[in-house]
């Protein structure tokens, strides 16, 4: 007979910061990559964007695997869908351990998130859980889960929300855009802002960097 169990056990995660921590600190923004990216490669989107007052934190998804084949490039994801909700949990636990280290560092500033890709649904599902309340999310070309619990939906009304998709992406098209814009007014009564920008499944500098500076204020 097969049984399988799960145990707690203390493992140490990654957090990569762009900028400095400090009681100076107003803004903090927690950036959650896509699937099979490393931190060491999304930050760079950012690191024009860091001041004295603006501080960017990375997680990095727990789950890491050779991008091609057994070896070279390293790609890191999230979760799959084997065990999800094992790996919600624990991501649940991970963000709040972020936040809560991100408090004590700077303790007087605001917490604002970003998700690009398969990080926009992660973070949608923390949001509310363990003391992950963030101020604003920006999501960014990635799907919105259409299984949100009753604290994600409380905190995703108590924050500001803005989504951007490109006009050519290649993973979520301008009918899948739609069918999740639909699906959260009609399920959970919540009308998102959208934004479009030319292009694929990628940031636009200009816009991300004007996006950041108005969820600031």
């Amino acid at each position: 007979m097969s049984e399988t169990h799960w145990i707690p056990v203390a493992q140490e995660q990654r957090l990569d910061v762009l900028g400095t921590l400090s009681d100076a600190t107003k803004h903090v923004w927690v950036g959650l990559h896509g699937y099979g990216q490393l931190v060491s490669f999304f930050s760079r989107h950012f690191r024009s964007l860091v001041s004295e007052e603006r501080t960017f934190v990375f997680p990095q998804g727990p789950h890491k695997f050779y991008l091609n084949g057994v070896n070279g490039r390293v790609g890191a994801s999230w979760m799959t869908k084997d065990e999800r909700l094992v790996d919600i949990a624990n991501q649940r636990e991970y963000l709040s351990s972020a936040f809560r280290w991100i408090e004590e560092k700077a303790p007087h500033s605001t917490i604002h998130c970003i998700g690009f890709s398969q990080g926009v649904a992660t973070i949608m599902r923390c949001i509310g859980h363990q003391g992950v309340l963030p101020a604003s999310l920006l999501a960014w070309a990635g799907s919105w889960p259409p299984d949100l619990d009753k604290t994600n939906r409380a905190a995703l009304n108590a924050l500001t929300f803005k989504a951007w998709f490109g006009t050519q992406d290649e993973y979520i098209n301008t009918e899948k855009q739609e069918q999740m814009v639909t699906h959260y007014r009609e399920k959970y009564n919540f009308e998102p802002m959208v934004g479009l920008y030319e292009g694929g499944h990628s940031f636009d500098a200009e816009k991300l960097a004007r996006e950041i500076t108005a969820l600031e204020k």
